[in-house]
């Protein structure tokens, strides 16, 4: 636990906000949060002095950092990877009593962390605990703490320390000091420190609690790891730890390359066939598409593949009649087999793109496991670059790992180097920004080639992972004059040839430019090339190209466009994504949408557009600028195209949701229209592909001043954002709607996206920043007398606690929600709430209460959604009286409504529940199987959850 972390910890301890922390230690406000947040790590002496000091602790605790969270007692130290095991001063100590051995077990999972006591209770004696439970807990506490301290005084509980409501263990833990060396790389380190299976030979309630699962998946993740940086060094670890994994296929699958790739195939087909009959039996399903795919490679004895079978081809179409750059494809061609990045460079408008499909097209029969393309929009005018992780998750998709993908941009690097392993790829990444932006997309083995496009040169790419560059000028005379020849036929330009020397010059040499002056001789064979040639030089320059006409070459060609065709492309250049779909781009001009779809193709005939795929048009980033130039503000088309976006988002959330709070958006703009989604699999469609554009628009209407489009989009967004896991772009356009409103002056708009934004941070587990907006919206829901808004963030205030698993903090949020609920509707969430965590809490008969007036409540209304989450929260509390048979009917009734209603996510958590209750693991099977369908996080959890499941008889 870092310096930030034990701040906070004895903050809340205390009892102490982040103000009232600042004024007793005499600092800022700021300062405290920064500390807290860990952007300040290592803060003057005084500062801590001054924090010690306001908390009533030493400063040498805040100082030096602990793993298990607060200061070690240098004797005392407990060791839970593998059997319990304690040492006082370096001698091991005898624990006897299993309840005694059973709470150590369960405070050293949360080393540094307080347990509250009704969860020690819960895991102590399960459902029917004891009436002397408490006093039986506080004995073995006492005697616990007289084996670690048997001459403690005056200064009980420096080992075990009570806290409000439970216990906290503040001694060294293997656990923290291998999640350390993990963090810092030291895979190898870090694995040594496990004796066997968490806490093994342990009673069942202590190894299957969720702390003890969660650090055995890390254990598992670690291994995987270090099985991709060290496959031979690996394969011993991955044996053993496959041996205490009998049902988890993705080590399994490992294993069986690692043993492979040893030359042991017989082994790795043993294996196979050993846990081909464990999952049969266990849990009635075959193994994974990938280890199936592995196993028949080996039957074959060919090279086992690390990743599925997708072969995936989305190289845009090459350039027609593509001429020039010999030079370059005979230099690109001399660098195979051995290179493994090319990095293409130069000016906007020399053809990077152009060449590296062209080549990528030519090379393509040496890479036969496909090609993937991704544009990383590093220099787009008006759009934001690709982040890393979003292009990951697009590349794992296309190579069909669309299944619980990991949050961070170093999980997914290392799963795309894991699929691609093996595997002849070649990947396009074109308009990168820099070498941050392309380095966690690289492979690592060989076998693949990546080809990278930018302005910049990218010398970090070359000295970092040995880039091949190859810098690309104007073309020649000699190329130009072909590629002119290749679009306008020899004899006409023979015929011309000092017009076309003329054309030549005037255009730069740039393929971008002199394309466009083709396509403008092809479409008017009656003009002379010369005539051209005057038109191109009365119409002026373009700023910033030196020497050149560029501008006079995209002024020609936008003057033969007729009056629709011309107006249609001004407007496209106030369009904020990478590209534009058919009818978005009617209502940013106004017309019909057959109309639209006539002119966007008139224009991809005249080479101003481009098509990448069907119902798609983009521009180059020369015209997009060369568009915006022209369009001016246009505040009424701006309108329109927001409004589309906001209508058909709206719409398309309630297809998704039907019973969530619809967006209530500005008026409606004349020729606007929005896109006809015929249910909720179009409406994901339709996200999906428009997922880009929408995070675009959101800051386009932030940055052009129209701030109740902001609110209304973000506002709008929220459930596809929850759906598809995208919590990154979910917080990242309300932090937007936030500043929207704040500069509007809108304190209404504000206080919701204050808490819409706290809901992201809350799935992304960001607890802090969470905290801070809904603090933020709860004053501004207060100053605005919101009971409504008051409501909601109380409830999700609790949602936050019990994300932290503080469920009597989550009780006493949801309990003030209720207080104030304003209507039936708030009345009934808050009930529901509070029958959950009292459930959690074990107040088993007034949670069955709270969630029964809950469903009646929510089936008055009709709201059927609420009335499946009652349905579910019912079953729970059935499930804590211990009536197996009426929990199981209530999951089965919130699992038929969920389905009726679409929501898969709910139904997979349902399933889970019901699994829970009933012991059927195939429950778990369907609730991973819709989690990974969804690209979840939660796919992990319930993975974990169904490996712990006990066997079937």
């Amino acid at each position: 636990m870092d310096l930030g972390q034990r701040v906070r910890l004895l903050r809340q301890q205390a009892g102490l906000t982040q103000p009232e922390l600042a004024e007793r230690a005499g600092l800022s406000i700021r300062a405290v949060r920064d500390i807290e947040s860990g952007r300040v790590d290592r803060p003057r002496a005084a500062t801590i002095g001054q924090l010690a000091t306001a908390l009533g602790v030493a400063g040498s605790e805040l100082a030096e950092p602990h793993p298990a969270g607060r200061v070690e007692q240098p004797g005392v130290h407990i060791a839970v990877l593998g059997p319990l095991e304690v040492r006082r001063d370096g001698r091991p100590v005898a624990i006897g009593s299993p309840v005694q051995r059973t709470l150590l077990g369960l405070l050293a999972l949360h080393a540094g962390e307080p347990v509250g006591r009704d969860q020690i209770v819960d895991v102590l004696w399960g459902e029917e605990p004891p009436r002397t439970c408490v006093t039986q807990l506080q004995v073995a506490v006492g005697r616990l703490r007289d084996l670690f301290e048997p001459r403690r005084g005056t200064a009980p509980g420096t080992v075990i320390g009570s806290v409000l409501g439970g216990y906290l263990l503040t001694c060294g833990v293997d656990a923290h000091r291998f999640a350390r060396l993990a963090a810092d790389g030291l895979l190898e380190q870090a694995l040594d420190l496990w004796r066997g299976p968490v806490l093994a030979g342990a009673a069942y309630r202590l190894r299957g609690h969720p702390a003890a699962v969660r650090l055995a998946q890390q254990r598992i993740d670690t291994t995987l790891r270090y099985a991709e940086q060290a496959p031979r060094d690996a394969l011993a670890r991955l044996r053993s730890l496959a041996a205490d994994e009998p049902l988890h296929e993705a080590l399994h699958a490992r294993l069986m390359l690692a043993q492979a790739a040893a030359g042991d195939r017989a082994g790795a087909l043993s294996g196979y066939a050993e846990l081909a009959k464990r999952l049969a039996e266990d849990l009635g399903i075959e193994p994974s598409e990938q280890l199936q795919r592995i196993h028949l490679s080996l039957l074959d004895a060919g090279p086992a593949p690390a990743a599925g079978a997708v072969r995936p081809a989305q190289l845009p179409a090459d350039v027609p009649r593509f001429a020039g750059r010999e030079e370059l494809l005979e230099l690109l061609d001399g660098l195979l087999p051995d290179s493994r990045v090319v990095a293409l460079s130069g000016t906007a408008g020399v053809g990077k793109t152009a060449l590296a499909v062209h080549w990528a097209y030519r090379v393509a029969d040496r890479f036969p496991d496909g090609q993937l393309y991704v544009n990383l929009r590093g220099f787009t005018p008006g759009a934001a670059p690709v982040e890393p992780a979003d292009a990951l998750r697009g590349m794992l998709e296309s190579l069909g790992a669309a299944d619980g993908l990991p949050h961070d941009v170093d999980g997914r690097s290392a799963l795309l180097r894991s699929l691609v392993s093996g595997r002849r790829l070649l990947i396009v990444l074109d308009d990168a920004l820099d070498a941050g932006q392309v380095r966690p997309l690289l492979p690592g083995a060989p076998g693949c080639l990546v080809v990278v496009t930018s302005r910049r040169q990218l010398t970090e790419l070359v000295a970092g992972v040995g880039a091949d560059p190859v810098p690309l000028d104007p073309l020649s005379d000699d190329e130009a004059w072909r590629l002119l020849a290749a679009r306008l036929g020899p004899q006409r330009v023979a015929r011309e040839s000092a017009a076309v020397a003329d054309l030549i010059g005037l255009t730069a040499r740039l393929p971008l430019t002199l394309t466009l002056v083709a396509a403008q001789a092809v479409l008017r064979p009656g003009l002379s090339l010369a005539a051209l040639g005057t038109e191109l030089r009365e119409a002026g320059g373009l700023d910033g190209f030196t020497g050149t006409d560029i501008r006079a070459v995209f002024t020609s060609s936008y003057r033969l466009l007729a009056p629709a065709a011309a107006e249609m492309f001004r407007l496209l250049g106030l369009h904020a994504g990478p590209d534009i779909g058919v009818v978005a781009a009617a209502s940013l001009a106004a017309v019909p949408v057959a109309r639209a779809r006539r002119l966007l193709a008139d224009l991809a005939g005249a080479h101003l557009v481009t098509e990448p795929r069907p119902g798609r048009y983009g521009l180059h980033d020369l015209l997009r600028a060369y568009a915006v130039e022209l369009a001016g503000d246009e505040p009424e088309a701006r309108r329109r195209l927001y409004d589309h976006y906001v209508r058909t988002c709206d719409a398309g959330a309630m297809l998704l949701n039907p019973y969530r709070a619809p967006v209530v958006p500005p008026a409606p703009v004349p020729g606007a229209v929005a896109v006809e989604l015929g249910g909720a699999e179009a409406a994901m469609t339709w996200f999906q592909e428009e997922h880009a554009a929408l995070v675009a628009t959101v800051d386009a209407t932030a940055a052009t001043g129209f701030p109740e489009y902001t609110a209304a989009l973000a506002g709008a967004l929220t459930t596809f954002f929850d759906r598809r896991g995208h919590w990154s772009d979910w917080a990242r356009t309300q932090h937007a709607a936030v500043e929207a409103a704040r500069g509007a002056g809108d304190r209404v708009g504000q206080a919701h996206a204050h808490r819409r934004l706290a809901r992201a941070y809350t799935r992304m587990s960001r607890n802090d920043d969470a905290q801070a907006h809904l603090t933020a919206a709860l004053d501004l829901f207060a100053a605005l007398d919101d009971g409504f808004g008051l409501a909601n963030s109380y409830l999700d205030l609790a949602a936050l606690m019990e994300n932290q698993s503080r469920y009597p903090e989550a009780l006493d949020y949801a309990t003030r929600a209720l207080g104030i609920a304003p209507d039936k509707p708030s009345r009934a969430n808050a009930h529901n709430s509070i029958g959950w965590y009292l459930g959690q809490l074990g107040r088993r008969r007034e949670a069955f209460t709270h969630c029964e007036q809950a469903l009646h409540l929510l089936q008055e209304l009709g709201n059927r959604d609420g009335e499946a989450h009652a349905w579910d929260s019912v079953g729970f509390a059935y499930q804590q009286l211990d009536e197996p048979r009426l929990a199981g009917q209530c999951f089965e009734r919130a699992l038929a409504l969920f389905r009726e209603l679409g929501d898969r996510y709910y139904e997979a958590i349902v399933l889970t529940h019901l699994g829970s209750v009933s012991g059927d693991r195939s429950a778990y099977a369907a609730a991973l199987a819709i989690l990974e369908d969804l690209g979840h996080p939660g796919a992990d959890e319930v993975r974990v959850m169904l490996e712990a499941a006990p066997a079937q008889g």
